[in-house]
């Protein structure tokens, strides 16, 4: 048992140590750090809010102890939540990549031990983040806070809400790892969803009291905020006029109006609930260990056949070769004439030395080529449902077009939700732009190469040839049925998801990024009307406010960050 918990330990702090010396960790705790800030200075609030006519009126509680915490918990919940799987899942990723895994499978480390090592660092890293929130929450106190500096109420919320989220999208992360056809673009859309539903899972609470809400869905309560509610809903009654009830929310409500938000203890049943979810955490971890698959350290390094290699010259044997002669530094010297020997070897054997035509010059392929090039390496390889539900997108709007008119195009289902839909269906195209050199171990050939800059230009184009091809159907429908504004919020989808891949895939040398951001930014704009962010157009709104418009000046500046980044790498 000792043996094993120190097998534990060393596997889990090895690997600790290896991700906190990242530099793109510092990125990401800079982040955290912002975030953490945000919410506590108030541009994101946590609000009850209270219907008045067509409008609400959001109530917050003063920035006490006991609330910035509850807000660095909840926060912490959700970004773990949300960001947390993109950030704890390489660990495993990062062993193969390195030939790491061909060392642990020769060592007497069982796959048990290794996973629950490699989870406990998750944990540990997701510690580092909660932390940071920690410490931001405590320096916001200490300068611009309400009444004492309590550690422990700010504190106590990010160890009870937020690090078990952490424990369980860790185990998450490991797991999906192990699976093959969950460790890619297909896994992180699946889990991205599972998280949207995780945090719309209180939804049946409604407007209830927290004594009226059933326990069963106080058990999905996975980010903690009916528990949070639990603790404040007394004050929320006695404090805010003609409140009867419902949930709390976090958000940009602007605030309208403070009221002191008593806190009171938490209750027994989120304990219980939050030993469940790491119980749960490390089922995960011991359910991994089926589906994983150790590598062999027996197995031979990936022979030359792969790349298109297949001759094979003979080898040659120096030591026969050598006299007493050549080790004594004589006349004939091993160095001058064991070269000799090789090419007389080769010569003998009756095989032939490969000729290389010389290269006048590299100039034989032009641009066209090359993005012909980018743009059936981004289409090759996807499976058959990809394809199929990308022709449909083309085909099926124009043959509603062709056999009905256009007096009964259904513009409002198009625009509102098949126009969101098609644009993130080529995500599994996207997610590969940028890191695509990385991943292949080609980044050294495309730096050396003539054109490196006009090798990213064309990976760029092939994104947006890809995105205009999906969505051409959709606009020809749509603006022959009058919606010739949305050709503006076309141009910025088609520019947009291309220009943020490349940026964001060139700086951070994962898809991970990219498909965090673009996921989030489609969720809550294009999918769900949220105007800022509403890169599409679907809402009239954001066409009239000019959103597209800014989010095209994006794409130019996100394709210009790619580029500078690519002439640095020369």
């Amino acid at each position: 048992m000792q043996t094993t918990v120190r097998k534990l330990y060393a596997v889990g702090r090895a690997d600790f140590l290896q991700r906190i010396r990242s530099r793109r960790l510092v990125a990401v705790l800079a982040v955290v750090a912002y975030v953490g800030y945000v919410v506590n200075s108030g541009q994101i609030e946590f609000a009850y809010q209270l219907e008045d006519g067509d409008t609400f009126v959001n109530y917050y509680g003063e920035s006490t102890a006991d609330v910035v915490g509850i807000k660095a918990g909840l926060t912490g919940s959700i970004v773990l939540l949300f960001g947390g799987f993109f950030l704890l899942k390489n660990t495993l990723e990062r062993d193969r990549l390195h030939s790491l895994d061909r060392l642990h499978a020769s060592v007497p480390v069982s796959d048990r031990t290794y996973l629950l090592g490699k989870w406990l660092s998750n944990v540990a890293l997701a510690g580092v983040v909660v932390g940071t929130l920690g410490f931001v929450a405590l320096a916001y106190h200490l300068v611009n806070g309400v009444g004492t500096t309590d550690p422990l109420a700010l504190f106590g919320p990010l160890f009870v809400l937020a690090l078990p989220v952490g424990a369980l999208v860790g185990a998450l992360a490991l797991f999906f790892e192990t699976v093959d056809r969950l460790d890619g673009t297909l896994g992180n859309i699946g889990y991205f969803c599972l998280a949207v539903m995780a945090l719309v899972s209180i939804l049946p609470a409604g407007e209830s009291l927290p004594e009226e809400i059933p326990r069963w869905i106080t058990a999905f309560d996975i980010v903690g905020l009916l528990a949070v509610y639990e603790v404040t809903a007394t004050s929320a009654v006695n404090e805010i006029p003609g409140y009867g009830g419902g949930v709390p929310a976090l958000g940009t409500f602007g605030g309208d109006e403070a009221f002191t938000m008593a806190v009171e203890s938490w209750p027994l049943w989120i304990y219980f609930q939050r030993l469940g979810v790491l119980v749960a955490s490390i089922g995960l971890v011991l359910a991994a260990t089926i589906t994983f698959d150790r590598a062999d350290s027996s197995e031979s390094p990936p022979s030359t056949a792969r790349f298109g290699l297949t001759a094979k010259l003979p080898s040659v044997d120096t030591t026969t070769s050598r006299s007493p002669e050549r080790t004594t530094g004589g006349e004939n010297d091993a160095t001058a004439t064991e070269p000799a020997a090789a090419l007389d070897s080769v010569e003998t054997s009756g095989i032939d030395l490969a000729s290389l035509t010389s290269v006048a010059t590299r100039d034989s392929s032009g641009f066209g080529r090359l993005v012909a090039a980018e743009l059936r390496l981004a289409l090759r390889g996807q499976r058959w449902w990809w394809y199929a539900g990308a022709l449909a997108f083309v085909v099926v709007p124009l043959f509603g077009l062709a056999t009905g008119g256009t007096s009964d195009v259904p513009v409002d289902a198009l625009r509102t939700v098949v126009f969101p839909l098609a644009y993130v269906w080529p995500i599994f195209v996207w997610s590969e732009m940028g890191v695509r050199p990385n991943q292949h171990q080609m980044t050294e050939l495309v730096r050396s190469s003539r054109r490196p800059v006009g090798q990213l230009l064309s990976e760029w184009l092939a994104g947006v040839l890809v995105a205009a091809g999906i969505g051409s159907g959709l606009l020809v429908t749509l603006l022959s049925a009058g919606e010739t504004a949305l050709a503006l919020g076309f141009a910025s989808a088609v520019l947009f998801a291309p220009s943020l891949a490349i940026a964001a895939g060139i700086w951070s040398r994962t898809p991970r990024a990219f498909e965090l951001t673009y996921l989030l930014l489609w969720y809550l704009g294009p999918l769900n009307g949220g105007v800022p962010v509403d890169f599409i157009g679907v809402t009239t709104t954001s066409l009239e406010q000019g959103v597209p418009i800014a989010f095209i000046g994006a794409s130019v500046t996100l394709l210009g960050v790619a580029l500078v980044r690519r002439k640095r790498e020369r």
